[in-house]
């Protein structure tokens, strides 16, 4: 899928490869650098919360891959500037040697594992019943938001769950109010909502049947 949402570039959404996980976690970091569920995770991470999100997502972007799962890069020009990725309806167990560098990275972080399960538990309280995709994570570099390509990567992603004659939607958790008004207005409604230490997370979920409309 291409789209231009500027008169002067053209933005295109591809399918990720490994090549481009080196490129693809510093946009993502950028994007989540004032992301309170980010710093609720990464607040004590001893090296500070930028280098841990961008471990965190160069971490779950190569998981992702390797598990031909849905993950997607936005590109512009030579440049990543964006990315989603998730889940389809299956939640496979993680492989080696995935599994061990995440267990090394909880433990560079004090807490991190309790705030994981935490947040978590949470999600899964609000989750939909039947099979779905999960949006774990959808940015844009703050230097291209504003041009339609974080809806773009949405609808992308939405679309890959209407395709799936298995899936029944999307679901998501934020703890970004502007992000939440963002899914509100793409078609998302909300299924529950809690706090973790005091930082919201709003759990919502898109039918399929939106898919068309957007």
């Amino acid at each position: 899928m291409s789209f231009s949402p500027t008169a002067d570039g053209r933005l295109e959404i591809e399918d990720a490869t490994a090549g481009d996980v080196e490129a693809t976690a510093p946009a993502l970091a950028a994007s989540f650098a004032l992301d309170p569920l980010i710093a609720y995770f990464f607040r004590t991470h001893p090296r500070g919360v930028a280098p841990a999100a961008r471990e965190f997502f160069s971490q779950l972007l190569r998981l992702r891959i390797a598990l031909g799962m849905p993950a997607l890069v936005l590109r512009a020009g030579d440049r990543i500037v964006g990315a989603a990725m998730g889940y389809d309806t299956e939640r496979p167990v993680w492989p080696e040697p995935f599994a061990s560098a995440w267990t090394r990275f909880e433990a560079e972080t004090p807490g991190f594992s309790e705030r994981l399960h935490a947040y978590e538990e949470l999600a899964r309280a609000h989750q939909p019943p039947a099979p779905h995709y999960y949006l774990g994570v959808l940015g844009v570099h703050p230097g291209t938001q504003g041009t339609g390509a974080g809806k773009a990567l949405l609808l992308a992603f939405c679309r890959r769950s209407a395709g799936d004659p298995l899936s029944s939607g999307v679901y998501l958790e934020t703890s970004n109010p502007q992000s939440r008004e963002f899914y509100l207005r793409n078609g998302f409604v909300e299924r529950g909502a809690g706090a973790l230490d005091g930082t919201p997370l709003w759990c919502l979920f898109r039918s399929d049947t939106e898919a068309g409309r957007g």
